[in-house]
């Protein structure tokens, strides 16, 4: 890209006649290589490195393994194009918010202690109480059973899209193969759990509750419009984070090459704020999704709790 925009900033700048001829061509050339090269896009400094060192022995891994799989599909893989990157920019942000997030936690986690916590071994605490009270909240009692999912869930997410506003690195969650990873997982696992905890009786779910004569008679046409409302989970929890994160960078690509100091601040703030409700927004659907395979009896036991603690208060 600074090859590109040099070539046409050699282009204006040049007097006319033959110079601006050459000029002209410098940059055509100058296009073409960088298009041929990049890909229309140079890639970020890390990703270069990264495929530099890890890229060959991925290339072969890969041409060992994804024609069989494609082949299953009918599908011919193809090899990429020289000069292409073989990982990904999107798999490369990815990885490098999966080891932020450990890191992050393992540094606030520090020395445990129970007489002398340190502020980041607080900060956790919090965090980590507060998920929990959300989840008893949304799930019912036994919705810290979860905490380490959406724990896990809420950590990678705030730190994938919070890597977008720092110079020099991408959001993971800006590309639509990363946040529809995020919404296959979410609906594996919260369907996954309605199995595991109700077994074949997680079934009645996608019914409605009707029973008797009713399930017969409309259960059927209930049962499809649930099956394809669930399907269509993943797709709506993986878009709705996608173009939230993609069209806050593109706005802050937008305003990046004004004068006023203010505006590229006001961006800055704006995409934190943005990571941070796309974080909560995502973390709160998967909840909303894990308390529908909640057993009927955990939820019966939480009402029951509240009617016993509603009948001590009154006495």
């Amino acid at each position: 890209m600074l090859t590109v925009l040099l070539a046409l900033l050699q282009e204006g700048h040049a007097p006319a006649g033959e110079a601006a001829t050459a000029a002209g061509e410098h940059a055509t050339e100058a296009v073409e290589h960088a298009t041929e090269v990049t890909g229309h896009h140079a890639e970020p400094w890390i990703v270069e490195q990264v495929n530099h060192l890890l890229g060959p022995a991925v290339l072969k891994i890969e041409q060992a393994i994804m024609p069989p799989i494609y082949g299953l599909f009918g599908k011919t893989w193809h090899a990429p194009a020289p000069g292409e990157p073989v990982i990904g920019e999107h798999v490369v942000w990815a990885v490098l918010a999966f080891l932020i997030a450990v890191a992050l936690v393992w540094f606030l986690r520090g020395k445990l202690s129970v007489d002398r916590p340190s502020r980041g071994q607080q900060l956790l605490e919090v965090t980590v109480e507060q998920l929990r009270n959300l989840l008893d909240q949304v799930i019912g009692p036994y919705g810290h059973r979860y905490l380490p999912v959406i724990g896990g869930f809420a950590v990678f997410i705030l730190v994938g899209n919070l890597m977008g506003q720092i110079p020099g690195l991408g959001a993971p969650t800006e590309n639509i193969n990363v946040t529809g990873a995020l919404g296959l997982t979410s609906f594996v696992y919260y369907i996954g759990m309605g199995f595991r905890q109700q077994g074949l009786r997680y079934l009645k779910h996608f019914a409605g509750g009707l029973t008797g004569a009713t399930l017969y008679a409309m259960g059927w046409m209930i049962f499809i419009v649930e099956l394809v409302s669930n399907s269509v989970r993943p797709v709506t929890l993986s878009l709705r984070l996608f173009v939230n994160m993609f069209a806050d960078q593109k706005i802050g690509e937008a305003f990046l090459g004004l004068v006023a100091p203010l505006v590229p601040i006001f961006t800055i703030v704006l995409g934190i704020f943005v990571a941070f409700v796309q974080t909560f927004i995502f973390i709160m659907l998967s909840m909303v999704y894990l308390s529908e395979t909640v057993p009927h009896e955990e939820h019966d036991h939480e009402e029951h709790g509240h009617g016993r603690d509603a009948v001590a208060e009154a006495h």
